[in-house]
């Protein structure tokens, strides 16, 4: 499914494009479960100022299922993860919250538990064209690895509350590389590096896959378990699901989360 560069490459920098995977005629599918379940779940309508952030929506439309177990997603994310990988768990973002326009500079997860040899990871479909300064991820390539990770502390500071500027200049001017994509593309990233989004426009969409290796140390249990403990009851669709990849995403999950 992917090359050896690209694989190079998501390990070198943390996080990997690949363009077009996904025809206009199926991103036009996925737009629709996305809107129809959206505006189902606001209640609302599809007026221009709605906006949702949910999780799980993605294992309540069999449509959206699917795209977990296609080739595209779950071939590449074996290949960048390992065989054996667990459910993490998916968001929805669904247009633009006016009180998070910017997304300031950080990774997911806490440096009091850092376990960087644990690479969770992102899938991101954008289902919108993303542009640097319109809402593009943007990203700090190899920022998912020490020495420069733990260099990068101020940023994660600031993004929880410290000096907004820990280094002289304004998010947007930080180095970094941005993400610009088209619907149809697939991005892969390694939470640890550190991302950021700034000055979101239009209807910003997007599904987002987590994926993780299966947890092989107390340490890396010990993570799950305090970071995102959902993880541990799998949604029911997932759970007793017949499909042999969403079914091997979730198994043993409940028995680890006793462990735990």
């Amino acid at each position: 499914m992917l090359s050896r560069e690209q694989i190079a490459h998501y390990q070198t920098f943390g996080f990997l494009v690949v363009r077009q995977a996904f025809t206009r005629e199926e991103v036009e599918a996925m737009v629709r479960e996305v809107d129809t379940a959206c505006v189902e779940k606001l209640d609302r309508g599809g007026e221009e100022s709605a906006y949702l952030w949910a999780s799980e929506i993605v294992e309540e439309q069999p449509a959206l299922t699917k795209l977990v177990e296609d080739d595209r997603v779950y071939l590449a994310i074996s290949e960048l993860l390992g065989e054996d990988v667990i459910w993490i768990g998916s968001e929805i973002m669904w247009g633009i919250d006016p009180k998070l326009a910017d997304h300031t500079w950080h990774f997911d997860g806490l440096k009091s538990a850092r376990h960087l040899d644990y690479p969770r990871t992102k899938v991101m479909l954008y289902l919108d064209p993303q542009r640097r300064d319109t809402g593009a991820l943007r990203v700090i390539p190899g920022s998912h690895r020490d020495p420069l990770h733990k260099t990068l502390f101020p940023l994660q500071d600031a993004h929880l509350g410290g000096d907004p500027s820990p280094y002289g200049v304004e998010g947007p001017q930080v180095p970094a590389c941005a993400v610009e994509t088209d619907p149809g593309d697939i991005v892969f990233f390694n939470q640890w590096l550190y991302h950021a989004v700034y000055g979101k426009e239009g209807k910003r969409r997007v599904i987002i896959f987590k994926f993780g290796p299966r947890p092989r140390t107390e340490a890396h249990l010990a993570m799950l378990r305090d970071g995102a403990p959902s993880i541990f009851t799998p949604h029911p669709s997932f759970r007793d699901s017949k499909r042999p990849r969403i079914r091997r995403l979730v198994e043993g999950l409940e028995a680890l989360g006793r462990k735990a």
